[in-house]
């Protein structure tokens, strides 16, 4: 019995925050180390090993020496292009690492007069056959889907593993549906194994004149919503395949080494001070000591601006109660939308102004409870203009007496003038 692993869509690389980066470094190890200890005989990674094609030189001296364990252990690591490991105009990582023989590439396809063609890897201890077909711009991967020359592929003998980064279209989850896509036809049939990346979802599915279509999904996330959704309870991992002649068992391995807080509010209703009193109360009795947090904050304010609510106060908070990091996702939230106000032009001046104090106070939370006409008058005695030789003093004080006694505070406040 022989076994080999499968992982894809690691994106060593993606995080920009220290904690993050560390995160995702440990999880490709941590793969690597149970794969291991699994004693697997060789490791498939269908593609974005990397978040870049020239990734930054620390994530790569980490990954280059795990790598080189395992070229130690010999245990080979077959790969393709991911999405974001491939460049039509630069070196690739993934070609410097191959160079360096810490892994080697099985997607090698060619132009010939009657199409593109594959030849196969043998691997050498197990003697299974990987080939497969890289992700590059969407219009050349269906090309080369499309024109393959299938025959001779469906016609080798022996256990057959098929690498590819790319969305099936069948097997899309619906929340992706615009995503471009390969229909499934114009795969070769007949592989035991299709070792599938870039949808960063687990689908196992055995498709009858095909065999066995796995994605494990990516090992830790490299998107806010990859990481919420991992708050959320979905397991991250990889697989493990034991085969003779066919497959005999699918494992599924989780990384459950990250603890996670996930804290989502409304704010639908509410003012934006008065949501952000509510998110801080909430918070200060979550628990987050050690773990990574995901905070979620959507709906419609009904007064005050989205800049109230203060994802710098929010964060420090979190982070003064021992959060590993914290991720303030807030593009669901909006404030209220203005309803827009229209009037004729060919009515005066003092009709338009009454008719806009109207129709805003469906928009302004200050006059809502306010007489229009007592709006107005006080507006006209704002734009009282000053009399010729009339002192400064004299007319700041008339205007303010005069707003007095539209607004009835004139008795009250006398005294004090």
């Amino acid at each position: 019995m022989y076994r080999f692993a499968h992982l894809a869509d690691c994106h060593l690389g993606a995080h920009r925050y220290t904690e993050l980066k560390r995160l995702e470094l440990e999880s490709f190890e941590r793969a690597i180390k149970r794969s291991i200890d699994s004693k697997v005989d060789f490791i498939l990674i269908s593609g974005d090993l990397f978040h870049s094609n020239i990734p930054n030189m620390e994530v790569v001296k980490g990954v280059a020496k795990i790598l080189r364990g395992l070229k130690e252990a010999k245990i080979p690591v077959y790969v393709c292009y991911g999405s974001h490991d491939y460049s039509p105009t630069r070196t690739s990582m993934i070609d410097v690492l191959e160079s360096a023989g810490l892994l080697k590439r099985v997607d090698k396809i060619r132009r010939e007069e009657k199409g593109y063609t594959l030849d196969f890897t043998a691997d050498p201890v197990t003697g299974a056959k990987l080939t497969g077909i890289s992700a590059r711009r969407m219009s050349m991967e269906i090309e080369q889907f499309r024109y393959l020359d299938r025959g001779p592929l469906e016609a080798e003998e022996g256990f057959k593993i098929f690498l590819f980064h790319s969305a099936i279209t069948e097997f899309k989850p619906a929340y992706l549906s615009e995503m471009e896509s390969i229909p499934l036809n114009l795969f070769p049939q007949g592989f035991d194994y299709y070792a599938g990346g870039h949808l960063h979802e687990r689908i196992e599915k055995y498709e009858e004149d095909y065999g066995l279509i796995v994605y494990p999904g990516p090992l830790f996330g490299s998107y806010a919503t990859d990481l919420e959704a991992n708050a959320n309870g979905k397991q991250r991992g990889f697989y493990i395949i034991e085969f003779d002649d066919t497959i005999q068992s699918t494992n599924f391995m989780p990384l459950d080494f990250v603890k996670y807080a996930y804290f989502e509010y409304d704010v639908t209703g509410k003012g934006s001070q008065e949501a952000m009193d509510d998110i801080i109360s909430k918070l200060q009795v979550y628990d987050v000591e050690d773990k990574l947090v995901m905070v979620k904050i959507l709906g419609e304010l009904s007064s005050g601006k989205t800049a109230d609510i203060d994802p710098l106060r929010i964060r420090n908070l979190l982070m003064e109660m021992g959060a590993l990091h914290v991720n303030i996702n807030r593009h669901g939230l909006k404030r209220r939308e203005r309803r827009r106000i229209r009037v004729k032009f060919d009515q005066d001046a003092s009709k338009i102004e009454k008719i806009l104090f109207k129709e805003n106070r469906e928009n302004l939370d200050v006059l809502r409870e306010c007489d229009v006409d007592v709006a107005k008058e006080l507006l006209d005695v704002l734009k009282r203009d000053r009399k010729p030789n009339e002192r400064r003093i004299d007319y700041e004080d008339g205007m303010f007496r005069d707003a007095l006694r539209v607004l009835s505070l004139d008795k009250s406040l006398g005294d004090l003038l």
